[in-house]
């Protein structure tokens, strides 16, 4: 897949000159799925909660585009909603048993295998898996 950024530590959607930590300074806020388009967007705010730098960028989206696979992972009915909006990890996923259906982060440079889908999983266990010719992302300030 064609992308113009990358994952570092699994939380790190690093796009020059920014690194963003979405896990700790900003919050996932919702997802688009088109159809006709096919195209899925994921969209995070830079966090509200006390300590966060205002001098971080606004937000931070990832579009997909040329979607060829979207699966969605459901949550941990356990675990409380304020565990929906933020991110665990992002890295890899593949349905191959050596992988024992767990998310696997890679550290750039290295990517995952071409086959591999995309992953987001949330800490309320939540997962989003996304397979697609490109990805973008835009970055506010």
């Amino acid at each position: 897949m064609r992308r113009d950024f990358e994952i570092r530590a699994g939380i790190y959607l690093v796009q020059s000159p920014h690194e963003l930590d979405l896990h700790n300074l900003f919050a996932f806020r919702e997802l688009r799925y088109s159809i006709p388009e096919r195209s899925l967007s994921l969209f995070w705010r830079r966090s509200e909660r006390e300590g966060v730098p205002a001098t971080l960028p606004r937000s931070a989206t990832i579009e997909f585009r040329g979607v060829t696979d979207f699966r969605f992972r459901p949550r941990d009915p356990e675990l409380p909603f304020t565990e929906d909006d933020c991110l665990r990890d992002f890295g890899y996923w593949t349905d191959e048993d050596w992988a024992k259906h767990s998310l696997i982060v890679v550290e750039e440079p290295q990517k995952g295998d071409e086959a591999w889908l995309t992953a987001f999983e949330f800490m309320s266990g939540a997962m989003i898996l996304v397979q697609a010719d490109s990805a973008h992302a835009t970055i506010a300030l």
